[in-house]
């Protein structure tokens, strides 16, 4: 007698997370079965990728777009590290859908020049996950993440240099008030 169990989609998303983990080829090609990065590509931005140049590219688009997608998945922290997986890994190779990897200037280039579709793309992609993250859990998916690695502080409010040059002009400041002064800087 065969028993049949429901499926959750927790279930599912937890065992894409183990094939990630332990068989990578098998990941690939469930993710293969069941999306189509294409699909998530707008037609303005195919049309804006082959419009360019009028004549058939090296490098498809939709192996940019896989890649670029993969990257933040896996969480590849630069294009160089994700263009040497491209070269050592024949299966992510073809998952991205490159014959040839393309340098780390054609990653640029592509960046940006196609800045405003990537974004319109990842941004539509919010449409389309959201739901599903809901449905794993509800508490996670209203969670709000902010990267602040792309934030830069300022060098000179950093460099001690900076604040000695602000104590000494508070000293100055004070010596220039005289006894009315009620403040003393350090």
């Amino acid at each position: 007698m065969a028993y049949y169990s429901q499926l959750s989609l927790s279930d599912v998303y937890k065992n894409c997370q183990d094939l990630m983990i332990s068989d990578k080829p098998a990941f690939f090609s469930l993710l293969e079965e069941h999306l189509d990065f294409s699909d998530f590509i707008p037609i303005n931005f195919y049309n804006a990728y082959y419009h360019k140049y009028g004549r058939n590219r090296v490098y498809p688009l939709s192996a940019y777009i896989t890649s670029l997608i993969f990257q933040k998945v896996a969480s590849i922290p630069t294009d160089s590290l994700l263009i040497l997986l491209l070269n050592i890994c024949k299966v992510l190779r073809d998952f991205c859908g490159f014959k040839k990897v393309p340098d780390a200037s054609k990653f640029t280039h592509f960046k940006q020049d196609f800045e405003p579709f990537l974004e319109q793309m990842f941004h539509s992609l919010v449409d389309y996950t959201e739901p599903i993250c809901q449905t794993i859990d509800k508490v996670l998916a209203s969670s709000l993440a902010f990267d602040t690695s792309g934030i830069e502080a300022y060098v000179t409010e950093n460099n001690p240099k900076y604040a000695n040059k602000i104590i000494r002009q508070l000293k100055a400041f004070h010596k220039s008030l005289g006894d009315n002064a009620k403040i003393q800087p350090l």
